[in-house]
């Protein structure tokens, strides 16, 4: 670990593209600047899932010391980004798996709570109006009170075959955005035109009124998503995905 030497984020140039866009467009769009793989997934890419695993339990230390590689790099990236004027600071490391988390939320709250609570807190002393995001697939129930209590606004990509969006909305949607929703397990590559359509539109009925909703699919749309279910899901985003609603 001492002798690890990680990649500079003091180096301006890599923030010229986020300055193009808040120079480009600022005043037009939300501009986001994106620091995921926030802390969890860069780790053990650096130390192995494996054994960044067994270090959360037989060696603190080790697992802490890795740990702050990541976090110390998105931290200050993040505050510049912030400095510079983005809108909305995307964070994240996916923590669920289908029915339940990686880790248990007792490590969770140990390990990225509190560096996840302190990102957050000194991004919006920056600018209070920040809104941060949140990424994670699969299954976290466990830790959005967490998260919300931190101060997360944002919480993406709402994977629908492992977290329900409407009992999201009905719990949290005086608290949380929503950013996601749509299927990419089922409906957007397997399922009909029709299912697609029903889907889109009931997400737009019940998770948007009130605001604080960001139609998407729940991940990167694949390869094997037939081009009708993909120009359905894009008609219908067009027609119906803007405040006011028209649905």
């Amino acid at each position: 670990i001492d002798s690890y030497i990680p990649p500079n984020p003091r180096n301006e140039n890599r923030y010229i593209p986020s300055k193009k866009l808040i120079e480009e467009y600022g005043e037009e769009y939300s501009i986001m600047g994106v620091i995921v793989c926030t802390i969890f997934e860069t780790a053990w890419a650096l130390r192995g899932m494996d054994k960044l695993m067994m270090d959360f339990v037989l060696n603190e230390d080790v697992a802490n010391r890795i740990l702050d590689i990541p976090f110390n790099y998105h931290l200050y990236a993040g505050k510049r980004l912030v400095k510079f004027g983005v809108d909305i600071i995307w964070t994240g490391d996916d923590m669920g798996q289908q029915n339940t988390m990686i880790i248990s939320p007792a490590l969770w709250r140990k390990y990225f709570k509190p560096r996840m609570e302190k990102l957050i807190s000194e991004l919006k002393n920056i600018n209070p109006d920040l809104k941060i995001a949140y990424h994670s697939d699969g299954n976290i129930y466990p830790i959005i009170d967490d998260l919300v209590e931190i101060g997360l606004d944002i919480l993406n990509p709402i994977q629908p075959k492992c977290m329900d969006p409407y009992f999201l909305k009905k719990r949290y949607g005086k608290n949380l955005s929503f950013w996601g929703t749509i299927d990419i397990q089922y409906t957007l590559p397997f399922g009909t035109v029709e299912e697609v359509v029903e889907e889109v539109k009931n997400r737009i009925k019940y998770i948007a009124p009130g605001g604080g909703f960001i139609i998407s699919p729940a991940h990167h749309i694949q390869i094997d998503t037939p081009l009708e279910n993909f120009f359905a899901f894009l008609f219908l985003i067009f027609k119906y995905g803007t405040y006011p609603l028209k649905i």
